[in-house]
């Protein structure tokens, strides 16, 4: 039987709660695409023990940096004493409509189980963004070379009703699973769109990209977009 959408959500927020201190040893330097996005009042959504939101304070932005699991928080006390840190799950933020002039949304949506999850997620998101306000979304891509050779058992998986969407699955760090939903390009711009972002950037790293990345503007924008 396949859980359901909260019973995956606290096994996520287990999970990284576990491995919180490997995790924040092994993964250190920033993202290179939060430098594509910038803002004084700024939020970063899903931000582990804060690699990415100390690039923003050293930039002189205030930051709230919001995540699922208590003990990355807990490390990102320490990384990021200037931050404001609220544990709260990203589907229900706790901030005012356009509170946020510029949002971080880094390798957090595939957390999310379900489409409807991440529609709902995305919209929030949007709820909390300025109008003209930006948001780098990444996610990991299903077409890449180190899923090749997984990419049969994930369709095996979801034909068996094993899992409850095509393209989930999971991912061990160590002895531990995490949860992952894999994304192709369209179906990522698509559900941006849906949430009601417009207009989006798309960048793109060579033929088989690691990660989707785009940058989500509400309201207003120039560049090439979708």
């Amino acid at each position: 039987m396949v859980p359901d959408v909260f019973a995956v959500k606290r096994e996520i927020m287990y999970t990284f709660d576990k491995i919180a201190r490997d995790y924040s040893s092994k993964r250190r330097k920033i993202w290179p695409e939060v430098k594509l996005v910038h803002g004084r009042r700024m939020l970063d959504a899903g931000c582990g023990h804060g690699r990415n939101s100390r690039y923003f304070l050293d930039m002189g932005s205030d930051v709230f940096s919001v995540d699922i699991s208590m003990g990355m928080l807990r490390i990102a006390r320490k990384n990021i004493p200037d931050a404001e840190l609220i544990q709260c799950d990203i589907a229900f933020l706790p901030f005012r409509d356009n509170a946020f002039d510029c949002i971080l949304f880094v390798a957090t949506l595939h957390h999310v189980p379900s489409k409807l999850e991440r529609l709902k997620t995305l919209k929030e998101i949007y709820r909390v963004t300025a109008h003209g306000g930006e948001v780098l979304i990444t996610v990991w891509s299903v077409f890449q070379p180190r899923f090749f050779k997984k990419i049969p058992k994930m369709i095996a998986d979801w034909i068996l009703g094993r899992v409850r969407e095509l393209w989930d699955t999971y991912i061990p760090w160590g002895k531990e699973m995490r949860y992952y939903h894999l994304f192709s390009k369209r179906e990522l711009v698509d559900l941006v769109k849906k949430a009601g972002f417009h207009p989006i950037t798309i960048y793109e790293r060579g033929i088989f990209p690691e990660n989707h990345v785009v940058v989500a503007r509400k309201g207003v924008g120039n560049g090439k977009t979708c």
